[in-house]
């Protein structure tokens, strides 16, 4: 029994490593030259208020990636104003051959350099991928975890035009999986209340900013650095970010902060938006740089505009084998919810494939509510003017579904007899 599963970032990663612990024979395809899709520009691996979320998804026998994170750490354990505490930051030049690694040693098969250009369909059941270059991927389920991007599209439409980021679209071209065949498909609003949200991360290599400055990055692994009096805040910008919640924030309203991913100092959420284009106002960025995107301080992709819909078991709406996971499967905002949703989505699609009911999630635990919570709000207009992450306590909260203490929240998983269930085998049905 084959699962096929479309794109290499950190959902494909982990629908793929469930998906094979499980039992199934996995072959992954991924667009570029390498595995990461977002996470190679992400950097924060597990901040503090993750940690009952992966708590959960460990019980559950998954959340492979963070193993990775932890590997790669370039700093653990340290508080970040406005991430919180017992945050890891990542080595992100490090993490494709750290994520090649893992799946070759699970016997994962994965081509790189492979894009899906269509499906070969018998009504809602995909047989196989065909690829651009022709040739076909055959498989019993399939895992669309190609992101919600059109690439040169709606950032022509939406955006600012082609930025040169790390989707790279003008070498590899456009994204693209399956989903959209027959899947209903909804975007993700801006502050205007226009479809399609331009992302933020900015990459500023280390070795730009001040001798002071990259002194207290090595030492704490983060600065905060107040914004000077005037400073150019870029509010249409924010505003295509889909930033406004942050304005209450002082934190980040009135500092640019800063983290060591490796090699680089990724500017947090809000301040890619907000002063991009005022970096060189701050004190010890006087003479920095933008790595990433190329484009520099010009703006970024556009993203969140083919959001597929599906059930609680991540299939999507109007197929019979094809389960969606991250960014495909809503307007998710960490790489805590590409986890989740991936492995829940590897582990349905092996079910599926082997002819076994697919698994939701009881609404009890803290992903099974979240994954609900999302998938109803994603039909709605109004939920779609913001996005949603699992780490947010707030929401957990609100749910009925938050614990924070370890023996809680593995006890919540074996009450409902799932412990280890991402690594336990499945078997086809007779």
């Amino acid at each position: 029994m084959k699962v096929v599963v479309i794109g290499g970032g950190p959902s494909g990663f982990s629908a793929a490593m469930v998906a094979k612990k499980v039992g199934a024979e996995v072959t992954l395809i991924e667009r570029t030259e390498c595995l990461g899709g977002l996470g190679q520009v992400a950097g924060v691996g597990m901040p503090g208020r993750a940690a009952a979320v992966f708590a959960e998804e460990r019980a559950l026998g998954g959340a492979d990636l963070v193993n990775i994170f932890e590997a790669i750490a370039t700093h653990k354990g340290i508080t970040v104003p406005g991430v919180g505490d017992n945050v890891t930051l990542y080595n992100v030049t490090k993490l494709d051959a750290n994520m090649q690694k893992a799946l070759k040693a699970a016997g994962v098969e994965f081509v790189l350099r492979k894009a899906v250009a269509d499906a070969a369909m018998t009504n809602g059941k995909v047989e196989a991928v065909l690829l651009r270059d022709g040739t076909s991927i055959a498989g019993d389920a399939f895992v669309d975890a190609t992101g919600a991007i059109e690439g040169p599209t709606a950032c022509n439409e939406l955006g600012r035009g082609c930025v040169d980021c790390v989707v790279k679209c003008p070498a590899f071209g456009a994204p693209g999986g399956i989903a959209d065949k027959r899947a209903r498909i909804v975007a993700r609003l801006n502050g205007y209340g226009k479809p399609g949200v331009i992302g933020t991360s900015l990459l500023i290599p280390i070795a730009s900013l001040s001798a002071p400055l990259q002194k207290e990055m090595t030492e704490k692994g983060y600065a905060v650095i107040p914004a000077p009096a005037g400073v150019f805040v870029d509010e249409d910008r924010m505003k295509r970010a889909c930033m406004p919640e942050m304005f209450k924030h002082d934190v980040h309203r009135q500092n640019l902060i800063i983290v060591d991913v490796g090699g680089f100092a990724k500017s947090l959420a809000s301040g890619g938006p907000m002063y991009a284009s005022s970096l060189r106002s701050f004190p010890g960025l006087e003479e920095s740089s933008v790595a990433h995107p190329l484009a520099g301080t010009m703006g970024h992709l556009v993203l969140w505009t083919t959001l597929a819909c599906h059930d609680n078991t991540m299939k999507a709406e109007g197929f019979d084998n094809l389960f969606v996971a991250g960014n495909k499967s809503g307007p998710h905002v960490s790489l805590a919810d590409a986890i989740v949703t991936g492995d829940l989505a590897g582990y349905n699609a092996a079910r599926c494939g082997m002819g076994q009911r697919c698994l939701e999630l009881p609404k009890s635990l803290m992903v099974g509510a979240f994954v609900d919570h999302v998938g109803r709000r994603m039909r709605t207009e109004e939920g779609l003017k913001r996005a949603y992450g699992v780490m947010e306590i707030e929401i957990l909260e609100g749910l009925g579904a938050y614990r924070d203490k370890k023996d809680d929240i593995v006890g919540a998983v074996e009450k409902v007899g799932l412990k280890g269930i991402y690594k336990t085998k499945v078997y086809e049905t007779s």
